[in-house]
């Protein structure tokens, strides 16, 4: 993999578990057709849950904002590292779009009193987030990448 598409699978990783878990790793499922650092707009609409629990479909709710506060932070901190021109929820532009398609494939609650009583990493959650980067003039999907991590906020709320 080339070091700019290292950085932004990476930097997306750290942005993304940041925002609602306490420890994480990605697997490339699918690895990148084409450079996926080539787009000047990077669209973030809102995931999707394959499970239909009420707490999967809360987590895929409210990932997106959390995902998008945590690159404009990443961005405002780091204005040479920035990838795209724009990272948007949604967009009527076409061309030159990047549309990273996430969806909750896996969630495991974990024990909400444990978290509160007893503490020290006993009761966790941990979650599975599928992203499809897909170009969005096309349709193709350019590269596919599993993101599991740890939940350390989800007996809190989880809009936060």
């Amino acid at each position: 993999m080339n070091k700019q598409l290292r950085i932004l699978i990476s930097s997306i990783a750290i942005m993304a578990f940041v925002a609602a878990c306490a420890s994480h790793r990605y697997t490339v499922v699918e690895p990148p057709k084409a450079s996926l650092t080539n787009y000047s707009v990077l669209e973030i609409p809102e995931f999707d849950s394959n499970l239909k629990s009420a707490e999967a479909m809360e987590l895929a709710k409210v990932f997106d904002d959390r995902l998008m506060r945590e690159i404009a932070s990443y961005r405002a901190q780091h204005p040479e590292d920035v990838v795209y021109d724009q990272v948007v929820k949604s967009t009527d532009q076409v061309d030159d779009v990047l549309v990273m398609q996430g969806t909750v494939i896996s969630y495991e609650e974990g024990s909400r009193a444990k978290r509160y009583f007893i503490g020290l990493g006993s009761g966790k959650a941990y979650c599975t987030i599928q992203v499809k980067f897909l170009d969005k003039a096309s349709g193709e999907e350019l590269a596919r990448t599993n993101f599991d991590g740890e939940l350390s906020v989800l007996g809190r709320n989880p809009s936060k």
